[in-house]
């Protein structure tokens, strides 16, 4: 896994710092996510109720219950931007990375966040897709039941008329709980991606209607799985 991460790490610096070579960056993203999951011997199972175009825009939202999170929002098949937590900038390596081709964002600072929406809306602007934990970080007490959403992601889609792309894991805290990350089981990594909800407006009801939509869909399928597991995963389609 290091040595995969060190191939990778150096073709990467390079592109961060060229704008015009953030695309082929984030391909490189996605190469290094699936080699993580791969190297790390978790099988992945991808369910799509979908078919993503290529030419089309989208917000992906996901719940966050383990740092297994990360690279599995990174196999989904089109380059993003992440929109995330300004401290995983700190990380070394990967933070040069992280910081100059994703969004980062101090929650606690109320101009953080509004440099942040405007640096989306413009990636946005570019073609580029984003993905959003709308938790805001691994905030939930209690599996299945996730933390309340921000109003980023929604609020960037209503602005924008782009479609979000509710993203389930109904696993990952299973192989990898919570923040332990030495702790790490055997298992599936699932993942659900469900059909895009179009923004109704712009408006402030618009964007609460939108939530609500997004955390009910996550939501359900959540539940679905923790009170029949096995029947679950026959009941999706998987391509």
């Amino acid at each position: 896994m290091a040595f995969f991460f060190f191939v990778l790490i150096l073709p990467l610096i390079f592109m961060c710092n060229f704008k015009a070579l953030h695309r082929q960056a984030l391909r490189i993203n996605h190469l290094w996510a699936w080699g993580f999951l791969k190297l790390s011997f978790i099988p992945v199972r991808k369910i799509w109720h979908f078919e993503p175009q290529r030419n089309h825009t989208y917000i992906l939202c996901a719940n966050h219950f383990s740092y297994l999170d990360i690279p599995a929002l990174g196999v989904f098949s089109y380059p993003f931007k992440f929109v995330g937590k300004s401290q995983l900038a700190k990380i070394p390596g990967f933070g040069f990375m992280y910081r100059r081709v994703s969004i980062t964002v101090n929650r606690a600072s109320f101009r953080s966040r509004g440099e942040a929406l405007a640096k989306a809306r413009k990636a946005l602007n570019e073609g580029f897709n984003l993905g959003f934990f709308p938790e805001g970080g691994i905030r939930s007490k209690k599996y299945p039941m996730m933390a309340d959403f921000n109003d980023g992601a929604f609020r960037l889609a209503a602005e924008s008329n782009t479609p979000i792309v509710p993203v389930t894991f109904p696993n990952n805290h299973n192989i990898l709980a919570g923040k332990a990350i030495m702790n790490m089981r055997y298992g599936s990594c699932i993942i659900v991606y469900h059909e895009p909800i179009f923004p109704s407006g712009s408006t402030e009801a618009a964007i609460k209607e939108i939530k609500e939509k997004v955390f009910h869909v996550i939501q359900s399928e959540l539940n679905h799985h923790s009170t029949h597991p096995k029947k679950a995963n026959f009941e999706t389609f998987e391509k």
